[in-house]
């Protein structure tokens, strides 16, 4: 009894800490996402320019018709965080004990990268949930309860095969009693992608057709910086601290805690089964990355549970004063890493709420343009905007060139203000000459104005 209130007083405080900054502005991706999601049923699986499964876009899809407010949109991922802890919960409890399930649920609820995508409107927590649920199903033989949360993680994520990969090498070593069992399960699961194969290699297509300079440092990790990045995020949370030092020594004692529990771990069949399944994705997808540049640490997610199970194996191994002062410090870097999430506006999400509220709100009558160096208005300022003050992208192939400058010209030459976003105009313009040109053009700089995450935007009023 006392056990199952403990689980339960775990499960409260996951929910509280992911409520905590809930309302904060949709930034890029999550606001691409909800506008796709918010298109008749029929449009759901027409993808091609978002390098994902469509399960996530077709749950938030009906999700959507109870509500639009950030809140209510970020609640959905929070469901699938909560249902990941209560799966590494039972997966733990399985493999080991007791002690060391509460242990892996606690250090879940509390991790600061866990809560940063349990409050994200995008599909990756949908994946861990469903993984974590494929991966318990799987150890325990029940092959249909298998099948269908592996034909649901894939489609989620297309990381689904480098899980499906740990299965099969685990059952190789542990299960070849059931290799028939689970050679029907795979190949069911496999099956069922036939239906999106089509789908998923136009978004191929279109993916690689559409990188340009510059964008691959921005949606993939380079494959030497992977695992040091993924231990980094999985102990403190998705933005580093901005002193790189600090940042270090914050970091260092429970990645020693992390690489001592290593060594524990394989110590048993168990441990061992757990490093399997914790190292293969991370091997397989290092593996990918010299060839598709799609590898970061938050489509790893799924194996972030498998992280803290792993930790919790190194605090188990000792007992009373040791393994409190190695939990305390498991603790104090976990809660240093959500205090600066919650408190820093950088270490927060792009706040275009706020920049395409204020922006509108001075411009009642004013006779104004906001532009983009990119081919297309950024999806918040759609989803944000209220049409006050219409938004055009000028850079038609992404690299702006001198015939988008002709273009500009004409969307220009009748207004009275000007508002120039800088996102992304590093790889889009870095020669800044959307802004030289807007100033021949006899439009005078401004006020500056600088929001976190969006950058800077310039303003600009006829002379």
């Amino acid at each position: 009894m006392r056990q199952k209130k403990i689980i339960i007083l775990i499960f409260i405080l996951a929910f509280i800490l992911r409520l905590i900054n809930l309302n904060q502005s949709f930034w890029l991706d999550e606001a691409a996402q909800v506008l796709e999601s918010a298109r008749p049923i029929g449009k759901q699986f027409d993808l091609a320019s978002d390098f994902h499964p469509p399960l996530y876009h077709v749950i938030l899809h009906f999700w959507m018709y109870l509500g639009k407010s950030e809140i209510w949109i970020r609640l959905l991922s929070i469901v699938f965080g909560l249902g990941s802890i209560y799966f590494i919960y039972k997966i733990a409890k399985f493999l080991f004990d007791n002690n060391i399930a509460i242990l892996s649920a606690f250090l879940v609820a509390i991790s600061p990268y866990h809560i940063w995508y349990s409050q994200e409107a995008r599909p990756y927590m949908l994946f861990v949930f469903a993984s974590l649920a494929s991966t318990y199903f799987f150890l325990n033989n029940k092959w249909t309860f298998y099948i269908v949360f592996s034909i649901l993680s894939f489609y989620s994520l297309y990381f689904a095969p480098f899980l499906i990969f740990s299965h099969l090498i685990l059952a190789l070593i542990y299960k070849r009693n059931l290799l028939k069992e689970i050679f029907i399960s795979l190949a069911l699961i496999i099956l069922s992608f036939i239906f999106w194969l089509p789908n998923f290699l136009v978004q191929l297509n279109t993916g690689i057709n559409g990188i340009f300079t510059g964008w691959t440092d921005i949606v993939s990790t380079s494959s030497l910086r992977l695992l040091p990045s993924i231990i980094s995020k999985f102990i403190w949370g998705r933005t580093g601290f901005e002193y790189k030092s600090a940042y270090l020594l914050i970091l260092l004692p429970a990645v020693s805690i992390f690489l001592y529990s290593l060594f524990i771990s394989q110590k048993s069949k168990q441990g061992r089964m757990t490093l399997i399944l914790f190292f293969i994705p991370i091997i397989s997808s290092f593996t990918i990355s010299f060839f598709l540049p799609v590898v970061a640490p938050q489509r790893l997610l799924f194996i972030l549970p498998l992280f803290s199970l792993i930790s919790a194996i190194g605090l188990n191994y000792h007992k009373n004063l040791t393994k409190k002062i190695l939990l305390t410090i498991l603790l104090v870097t976990s809660v240093s890493g959500l205090l600066y999430y919650y408190l820093s506006p950088n270490a927060q999400r792009e706040q275009w709420r706020q920049a395409v509220n204020q922006i509108e709100s001075e411009n009642e009558t004013q006779n104004s343009i906001a532009l983009f160096v990119f081919p297309d208005p950024f999806a918040p300022y759609i989803w944000y905007s209220q049409g006050k003050v219409p938004g055009i992208g000028i850079a038609k192939s992404f690299i702006l060139q001198s015939t988008d400058l002709n273009f500009l010209g004409q969307e220009i030459e009748n207004k009275d203000r000007i508002y120039l976003f800088q996102y992304l105009t590093g790889l889009t313009d870095p020669k800044e000459k959307a802004r030289r040109y807007i100033i021949n053009k006899e439009f005078k700089e401004g006020i500056v104005k600088n929001f976190p995450g969006v950058g800077l935007i310039f303003v600009y009023d006829r002379i």
